[in-house]
């Protein structure tokens, strides 16, 4: 189970080492394919683009309380990687989701918990990243205490190639 470090409790310096650590792997990745990581870009991760979420925002809709459910569930086109390094929830709200299960393929790479994230005034939390390439199926699955909506927010990249989301 990866451990969630609080926004609270990370200094900034390290929230950009963690962020240049993110786009190191999205190179090594690239690279480990045989490709040339400066024909790719890198961006924020988009939910319904990149993830198959219904639409560009981060909602979840659980209909069982206490269940595993998988949200997303998508094999990685050609030419996209991504990598994963932190959550976000929503201030202000009650928040739903208590942790978060991570597969590459049918394998489970790691489970993070979230709820502790929630203590804090800003509820963002940086845990060790994970990564995907192209071609392989990233599945997540969420565990939340209650039907209903939540909103959980992945602190990520993709590295795709240039002018492939943008014309």
């Amino acid at each position: 189970m990866a451990y969630v470090i609080p926004r609270l409790e990370v200094e900034l310096k390290d929230i950009i080492n963690t962020r240049l650590e993110a786009t190191r792997i999205l190179s090594e990745l690239i690279k480990a394919r045989g490709k040339r990581s400066d024909a790719y870009v890198i961006r924020d991760i988009l939910p319904k683009t990149d993830l198959g979420l219904a639409n560009e925002e981060w909602k979840i809709t659980y209909t069982n309380a206490y269940t595993w459910e998988a949200k997303i569930d998508k094999t990685l086109e050609d030419d996209k990687f991504i990598v994963i390094y932190g959550v976000q929830g929503k201030q202000g709200v009650t928040p739903k989701t208590l942790a978060v299960k991570f597969y590459k393929d049918i394998t489970p790479v790691d489970v993070v918990q979230i709820e502790n994230i929630f203590a804090y005034r800003e509820p963002i939390g940086f845990f060790t990243p994970i990564s995907w390439s192209e071609s392989e199926r990233i599945k997540v699955e969420f565990y939340g205490n209650a039907s209903g909506d939540d909103i959980i927010v992945f602190r990520g990249f993709v590295a795709e190639l240039r002018k492939k989301t943008i014309a």
